[in-house]
């Protein structure tokens, strides 16, 4: 086995002075001593670029500075450092979290054993802002307790083949946050990813931590869906529907789809939003009243909405809600008849989902195709602490979130009511979702369901 593999280790960094030295001295108490180390100061107006020459003063040889008078982003940065790296492998270390000392000497050896394998990532502590330790994140193990490829392994600390890194093109810059998605939807279809159970760093919990971005990090995450999904494209492109279906009234909710949020009808908000997506074929609008339909048809006439289709569903005998299945199976019946094409996936867009837009139905499709799913739903991770009923009362399910942690054991996701997507031979099987179902998480702001009165003012106040 070579231990005498070269490891580039580079540590971005941005006003995190005050955590910066242990970062560091967490590279300098490595047990595997053959690495170089990369400081880059991203425009810091603290003492971070003072603290960072004091090691390269001790230290010339084994550390390099580089000073960015601006910030360049996680992206560009490690772009930069592929292009200078010496080392066989390579990993990032963020400045506020710092190493086990063993971690690089477990990486290198897993990598060497596995030469197959392209990555290697661990398990890591989390701490408070002091650097006290407040739970311990076990990772699901790839290939045995998870296929889902929809938890991929943290962004940093997680080491590669440099090699790998430059066949699979470095990371992508044009997303403006970097969770680790990226690189992994490019290698872990083309190389072999291995884990340890190890922890091997720690993942300190702040208020500045970029990892709290959500809206940023979810937006980034639907643009890198976007870049891959379109490399998917060939001579054949799946014809795509979406089905709205419209009740015109609720016990004590009436007349619906003609609400008016924001100077437009339920309605028209939710045929344009479909319609702003180009992945979308037609758009059917699926209902037992005449007086939606003719009101569907009065906003295409008028202009406020594109051309779509309507379908007149059969009155239910029963007060019952029709199911989801049946609704989204019978418009894929519709559209064939009507266009004598086979429709080969097909979205059900709730009408009530108010702050819905086509870059939520774009990722909902893209992450049915690339992670090969026979369907997606849209979510909410839930973020507060759940129960269910056990032997002697309530249980707690995740017990990480009175630490404000989510572990990757714990998570709990609830269905937002947005979006269902799915391939239509899974529907003729009678089934909704079938065996495996991946997801597109949305904010609370964009999971508002519009189902009675109160909700305009609540969606008003989070806009």
């Amino acid at each position: 086995m070579n231990f005498e593999a070269l490891v580039t280790i580079y540590i971005p960094c941005r006003n995190y002075g005050k955590f910066l030295s242990q970062s560091i001295d967490s590279v300098l108490s490595q047990l595997y001593t053959n690495w170089e180390l990369f400081i880059i100061d991203e425009g810091s107006t603290d003492q971070s670029v003072e603290i960072a020459n004091k090691y390269l003063n001790q230290y010339p040889d084994k550390i390099k500075l580089i000073k960015n008078e601006k910030p360049v982003g996680l992206q560009k940065i490690a772009n930069n450092i592929l292009g200078i790296s010496n080392g066989k492998f390579m990993v990032r270390l963020d400045a506020d979290d710092w190493f086990e000392e063993s971690a690089i000497l477990l990486m290198v050896s897993k990598l060497e054993k596995t030469p197959k394998a392209g990555l290697v990532y661990g398990n890591y502590y989390y701490t408070d802002e002091d650097g006290k330790i407040i739970g311990i994140e076990n990772r699901l193990v790839l290939g045995k307790e998870d296929n889902s490829d929809q938890l991929p392994p943290h962004g940093a600390c997680t080491m590669f083949r440099t090699r790998s890194l430059k066949n699979a093109g470095g990371y992508s810059q044009n997303v403006n946050a970097q969770d680790g998605w990226d690189l992994w939807f490019k290698l872990s279809k083309k190389i072999g990813v291995v884990s340890l159970k190890t922890p091997l760093f720690y993942y300190r919990q702040h208020g500045n931590s970029m990892s709290r971005d959500e809206s940023r990090l979810l937006n980034a995450r639907a643009k890198i869906f976007e870049d891959i999904a379109n490399k998917l494209e060939g001579n054949y492109k799946p014809k795509i529907i979406a089905v709205i279906p419209v009740k015109e009234s609720y016990p004590n909710f009436e007349g619906v789809p003609f609400k008016i949020v924001d100077g437009k009808s339920l309605l028209e908000i939710a045929i344009n939003n479909a319609s702003e997506s180009k992945k979308i074929d037609s758009i059917i609008v699926s209902s037992e009243s005449d007086k939606v339909l003719d009101f569907s048809k009065k906003l295409e006439e008028n202009g406020k909405v594109p051309k779509h289709l309507r379908l007149k569903r059969t009155v239910s005998k029963k007060n019952d809600n029709v199911p989801i299945r049946d609704f989204m199976f019978a418009a894929s019946e519709f559209y064939q008849k009507k266009s004598n094409t086979n429709p080969d996936i097909i979205i059900f867009l709730s009408l009530h989902a108010v702050n819905r837009r086509s870059i939520h139905i774009d990722k909902a499709i893209n992450v049915l195709r690339i992670s090969e799913s026979d369907s997606v739903v849209s979510i909410q991770e839930e973020r507060e602490p759940m129960f269910k009923h056990g032997l002697n009362g309530l249980k707690l399910i995740n017990p990480g979130r009175f630490k404000k942690l989510i572990f990757d054991r714990e998570r709990l996701y609830r269905f937002n009511g947005s979006i269902i997507a799915t391939w239509v031979e899974v529907l003729k099987a009678h089934s909704l979702f079938g065996e495996k179902i991946s997801y597109i998480e949305m904010s609370q702001k964009d999971s508002v369901q519009f189902k009675n009165e109160s909700i305009l003012n609540f969606n008003d106040k989070i806009k």
